[in-house]
């Protein structure tokens, strides 16, 4: 019968006169032990009900079966869903997650990847991150590194990431589409290379169309649902405005919808919104964003199959996959009508 208590690997050996090496190739079917004396220490490990230490026995490797995953803040449902699918992805390779959550802060981001080289976890996944970060100090971290959704000029690194370029030209013909000639923009994070990257989609589109972008329909987001309700404040208060506007990502949209409906705005009577990312919320009755997919699950299963690829084959050629994005139309564009 199985004891309650917990035994360690120097328990199991001192009770059968071995070796702590003995017990450990015994339990991992690693050679150097006769088949009769692994036979008996395997059968007497399971009539005690002992278990390795999972930390333990990484630990003996030089690193622990963790991944960390690097993100701007957890409140965000595309980070959170993100997460769940690299997670899920994760433990049928037998790792699990360290979380950390920097909330777009240079600083914290920066500690975070330190204390992941300093854990000696298995490896490290960046979200949409806002370090700018050398080539050299990526090769000094001696961990494998995964980009997700974010792109650094050199090329030594594997990265999934949504076209986000692609992202930004459809979002904006799509209300080009529907008649729309003034649309304007809120900007994510300026450094991030995801709002660049769409910046410029949104702008070749309304070059395709000989279209002006002027400079005061373009503000500056963070990606945040209170800074979307400041902005809905901030454009309404002007008598000239866009008929169409793109949100940097669905969390701002909704709180930019948020004012809207506090002070009798229509949307998308009074104004086409798109936005980007298609949270679960996106989706809502009273909301029903029209917004861009950014493949989450798909975006989540690569990084995961990525990040198992590069700790185990660490000499590998890198990888760089792009997904494409799609156009969710809901109930916020319609055709531009003259006021």
């Amino acid at each position: 019968m199985k004891s309650k208590k917990k035994y360690t690997i120097t328990d199991v050996a001192d009770m059968l006169g071995v070796s702590r090496a003995t017990v450990s190739r015994a339990l991992n079917g690693t050679s150097g032990v006769g088949p009769e004396l692994r036979e008996k220490i395997v059968a007497f490990a399971n009539e005690i009900g002992y278990r390795p230490n999972p930390l333990a026995r990484s630990l003996t490797k030089g690193r622990v079966n963790i991944v960390g995953l690097v993100f701007g803040d957890v409140r965000n449902p595309f980070y959170s869903e993100l997460t769940f699918y690299i997670q899920k992805a994760l433990e049928r390779y037998g790792y699990t997650v360290m979380i950390f959550n920097n909330e777009y802060d240079l600083e914290r981001e920066a500690r975070s990847i330190e204390t992941a080289k300093e854990l000696c976890l298995a490896g490290l996944i960046l979200f949409t991150v806002v370090t700018d970060m050398e080539e050299e100090q990526l090769r000094a971290m001696n961990i494998p590194i995964i980009f997700v959704n974010r792109t650094l000029e050199f090329q030594n690194y594997d990265s999934v990431l949504l076209d986000n370029f692609r992202a930004g030209y459809i979002a904006t013909m799509h209300l080009i589409e529907l008649g729309h000639q003034r649309i304007g923009f809120i900007k994510g994070h300026q450094r991030s290379s995801v709002t660049i990257q769409r910046y410029e989609g949104y702008r070749q589109a309304l070059k395709t169309y000989y279209l002006t972008m002027q400079e005061e329909d373009i503000f500056s987001g963070d990606l945040k649902m209170k800074k979307g309700y400041e902005i809905a404040g901030e454009f309404f208060a002007r008598e000239q405005r866009p008929s169409a506007m793109l949100i940097g990502n669905d969390l701002m949209a909704l709180g930019f919808m948020d004012w809207c409906k506090e002070h009798g705005i229509e949307i998308p009577k009074e104004l086409s919104l798109v936005s980007f990312d298609n949270i679960d919320f996106s989706a809502l009755h009273g909301f029903e964003l029209t917004t861009i997919s950014q493949k989450v699950e798909e975006m989540g299963e690569k990084a995961a199959e990525l990040m198992v690829r590069r700790i185990e084959e660490p000499d590998a050629e890198y990888r760089r996959i792009i997904l494409e994005p799609e156009l969710i139309i809901r109930k916020t564009t319609r055709e531009y009508q003259e006021s």
